[in-house]
């Protein structure tokens, strides 16, 4: 198969040039595709790929190999190329293309450029496949790929496809990629699909035998499908509707969908983890282009990775003061979604979009005025963010899902109770966040938690429910063991101190390496530190024995000077040595509003760190 599969790789590299020249001298521009990617893959695999609109061209495998395969573009780009064709203006192209108008005489003209793709590749397969066969372009349609139904027969059988990609562009501008899907096992790619194949013809006689056979149809060159969203939709709620898709009653889980709450094996958690996360990125992009294009400027969200997280443990990390967005959401499944961005962020923001002198923004952002105005006008950026989650969820996702705005509230989340319902209420959530940046300058963190039941992602939480060994138990484990192999004389002095050593020293950390190297230079001086982590209860090491606490950052951002706020209202007497690299005037004055002491710049040297000991403990006597 390995062989099979080479020689058809081989021939899709050919298939490239012709299909470039033919198409280009029938456009009259130079339309040209990349070096084609392949793999083979599972029509529920490459249709679960998130993605907007697409034109899907069927295909007909005829003579001695047959068989059902597909053609599909992007709809702007299938606009493009017929808009092109038909030579229609360039202003008028651009408005067709941006609205996405499909009319029957693009229809026609892109099902023209198929035609030619088809026969392209029927030429190449002549001339250096063994077996003689034809590519048939029937019907078109319009698609949304995820909302395919993965088990029915529309718009080509469930089974094992080889895929060849290409990215186009047309006279240089770039556009999406072209997709050839076709039947694996008619090319051998695929031996057990085949002899299940052999075994349904020999089972079901002559019926399997037409089966078999793709029929050609009776509709029109172009299926006319004014609802076919709708139609696709309906075919994928019908199926999840069956007995055996239903989900076991939860218990009041209303805010789960209906296959959300359905057991899934540790492979389909992972598939279907990876889909949102494809998902929730494609909104964060999207986000960034359309409130960046309301205020006038470039906003960026650069993604974290997704977490599962309880209350509590997004409360933690969450913070300082935050501007809190409530998102009803809607549709196959109901529950409520939470934004949350730094409140000086959102002023900012709003600020900027009711276009405040650079004066008098940064006057107010830096007391932290959130007058009315830029309330409401941040709650219109809200109302974007949530049109976006609906917009990309209802082009890209399965269930139907809707998210709408509700209020907006200022929230202090260490003051939030954790357990109960304060606020929000107490569960397990699947938070997502981004770094924000509008026009290069650097701003806070966009986070949105959803009920993790509304993706049916609950199970990830069992990855969490054996807990890290702690430090104690860590050190304990190791203290055995030297006392098994070595004499206690012997023993080397730990990194960690020992459960016989009280700590004189914290490290809070989320940079384990630079946290490691303080702790070097720290234990050299004499002083026992212990090194914690942002999740780590904090009133349970702020004991008395404490002289000093460092919060080392990787970066300094809301999560580190959140931690700040925490030390401080958990009763933090000492010092708080704030360390991170690049450090700024204005991150520096905000380290020391929420309650640092001291700067220290990492990587640190044993010098610096030094002086920061000695400086804050004379602080501390005084």
């Amino acid at each position: 198969m390995q062989k099979k599969r080479e020689r058809l790789d081989r021939i899709m590299a050919a298939c490239r040039e012709r299909m470039q020249e033919e198409v280009s001298v029938l456009l009259g521009k130079s339309l040209t595709f990349s070096e084609p990617e392949t793999a083979l893959l599972t029509k529920e695999d490459h249709f679960s790929e998130p993605g907007g609109k697409i034109v899907l061209s069927h295909v007909i495998l005829e003579g001695d190999l047959q068989g059902h395969g597909c053609l599909t573009v992007p709809i702007r780009d299938a606009i493009r190329i017929g808009g092109t064709l038909i030579m229609l203006p360039e202003s008028e192209l651009e408005a067709v293309v941006t609205s996405e108008e499909y009319t029957e005489e693009l229809q026609d003209s892109y099902g023209e450029i198929a035609n030619i793709i088809c026969g392209s590749l029927t030429s190449i397969f002549e001339e250096q496949y063994p077996k003689s066969f034809r590519l048939v372009r029937t019907e078109q349609e319009v698609i949304l790929p995820v909302k395919v139904d993965p088990e029915a027969d529309d718009p080509v059988p469930p089974g094992t496809y080889y895929r060849m990609s290409s990215a186009m562009a047309l006279e240089g501008t770039e556009m999406g990629t072209l997709v050839l899907l076709l039947p694996a096992a008619s090319f051998g790619l695929v031996e057990e699909e085949q002899d299940k194949g052999d075994k349904d013809t020999a089972d079901s006689g002559p019926a399997a035998i037409d089966r078999g056979k793709v029929e050609q149809p009776e509709q029109p060159d172009v299926i006319q499908r004014p609802q076919a969203d709708d139609q696709v939709e309906k075919t994928a709620g019908e199926s999840r509707n069956t007995p055996a898709a239903a989900p076991p009653d939860a218990g009041g889980g209303g805010e789960t969908g209906t296959t959300a709450a359905a057991p899934v094996s540790r492979v389909d958690l992972d598939k279907r983890r990876e889909r949102i996360d494809r998902l929730l990125s494609a909104c964060l992009e999207k986000i960034g282009e359309e409130v960046g294009v309301l205020l006038g400027g470039t906003l960026k969200i650069t993604p974290e990775e997704n977490v599962i997280c309880t209350k509590e443990e997004f409360l933690e990390q969450a913070g300082g003061k935050q501007v809190l967005a409530r998102m009803d959401v809607r549709g196959d499944a109901e529950g409520e979604a939470f934004l949350f961005v730094p409140l000086k962020d959102a002023i900012f923001l709003g600020g900027t979009l009711i276009m405040l002198p650079d004066p008098e923004l940064e006057e107010v952002v830096r007391n932290e005025e959130f007058g009315t105005d830029a309330e409401d006008a941040y709650g219109e950026i809200a109302n974007i963010i949530a049109g976006v989650y609906t917009a990309v969820f209802e082009e890209q996702y399965r269930d139907k899902l809707g998210f709408v705005k509700t209020g907006l509230e200022t929230v202090v989340p260490v003051k939030i109770d954790p357990d109960g319902d304060e606020v929000f209420p107490a569960g397990l959530y699947y938070l997502q966040a981004g770094e924000i940046s509008y026009n290069e300058q650097k701003l806070g963190r966009l986070q949105t938690i959803f009920p993790a039941s509304l993706f049916g992602l609950e199970g990830l939480a069992a990855e969490a429910e054996e807990p890290a060994p702690s430090s104690s138990q860590k050190n304990a484990a190791k203290e055995e063991d030297r006392s098994a192999s070595a004499p206690s004389t012997a023993a080397p002095e730990p990194l960690q101190p020992q459960e016989t050593e009280i700590s004189d020293i914290l490290v809070f950390t989320d940079d384990d390496s630079e946290a490691r190297s303080l702790e070097t230079i720290l234990g050299g001086l004499g002083y026992h530190p212990r090194i914690l982590h942002f999740r780590d209860p904090v009133a349970q090491y702020l004991t008395d024995s404490i002289k000093l606490v460092f919060l080392v950052m990787r970066e300094v951002n809301e999560q580190g000077l959140g931690m700040a706020i925490k030390l401080s209202t958990h009763g933090l007497r000492v010092p708080l040595v704030a360390a991170a690299p690049a450090w700024t005037r204005t991150a520096v004055l905000r380290a020391v509003k929420y309650g640092a002491t001291d700067i220290l710049i990492t990587p640190a040297v044993e010098e610096d760190v030094r002086e920061k000991v000695e400086n804050n403990l004379v602080r501390k006597a005084a």
